[in-house]
């Protein structure tokens, strides 16, 4: 029933969501104000094809990247609400992006994913000029920005970009949703309209995928049984020989905390597995 999907990919169940949200902003606007950060970098020459880069601090030599994609569900959000990340990376010598892209319903899907595409191959190619390490490049996504991270980590995607096959050195899909079939049976699709193609094409969990680099997929303890389900299926979907995949479920956390008091939190296991992934101290 599309009431059961609706109650999937809503966050009416989270206790005290206002102020969680209120939160979030006000770790966003204190992290633009405490890092040095390059705000609406284009990276094409297109409308809200714009990223922010804030570069690391006490790097001794070329910094590795985390390349961070939001969520919204493909419709909603940007870079900016996102800078606490920085407290996660930053301070240890990281350097963090956070990337725009267009939303949905005004471009399709296929828009939004080659936008990203093309996020990832402007940084791959001009970090450098900012501190970062092209050679250590890793991505993580949330929700919507875990279903376009998992999208880019496809090794066909890179090629597709123009990046060589070992390009990105690490992914992290945060609450990702990789089947985007039961997302069309909830309310989430009124706006999106998703089409048949766009399931279809889009869904990495359904085709044959080919994993380009070590893999986390973790999510919030306390999130929906959609997304776990979707995130065990993943993490067993991408499993080969060829490259790590772990799936991490942080305790107490739930699809917005999973963020602004995990990844973006020194102390969280998960800041701790993605610096690890990247090769840094935890």
């Amino acid at each position: 029933m599309q009431r059961d999907m609706d109650a999937q990919f809503s966050l009416d169940h989270v206790p005290g969501l206002p102020a969680i949200f209120e939160r979030r902003q006000q770790l966003a606007d204190a992290a633009l104000t405490r890092y040095t950060v390059h705000r609406k970098v284009p990276y094409a020459d297109l409308p809200d094809h714009t990223l922010n880069i804030f570069p690391p601090e006490g790097a001794r030599g070329p910094a590795p990247v985390q390349f961070f994609i939001h969520g919204g569900f493909w419709r909603s959000l940007d870079a900016d609400l996102f800078s606490f990340l920085a407290d996660g990376f930053v301070p240890f010598g990281a350097m963090l992006v956070v990337i725009d892209y267009p939303l949905m319903p005004a471009t399709r899907m296929a828009g939004v994913v080659e936008a990203c595409r093309n996020a990832l191959a402007w940084t791959h190619e001009n970090c450098a000029r900012y501190g970062g390490d092209p050679d250590r490049l890793f991505i993580s996504g949330n929700s919507a920005g875990g279903h376009l991270v998992a999208e880019l980590a496809d090794r066909s995607s890179l090629s597709k970009a123009g990046l060589p096959e070992d390009a990105v050195k690490g992914v992290t899909a945060i609450s990702g949703i990789y089947d985007l079939e039961p997302v069309t049976r909830s309310f989430q699709d009124d706006s999106l309209n998703l089409t048949a193609d766009e399931v279809a094409a889009f869904s990495p969990l359904n085709r044959v995928y080919d994993l380009a680099a070590p893999l986390i997929v973790t999510l919030g303890d306390d999130e929906t049984e959609e997304f776990h389900r979707q995130s065990e299926l993943f993490t067993r979907h991408c499993h080969q020989d060829r490259f790590p995949v772990s799936l991490l479920k942080v305790p107490r956390t739930n699809h917005i905390t999973v963020l602004s008091e995990a990844l973006a939190e020194p102390g969280n296991v998960l800041n701790q597995a993605v610096r690890r992934q990247m090769g840094m101290p935890a």
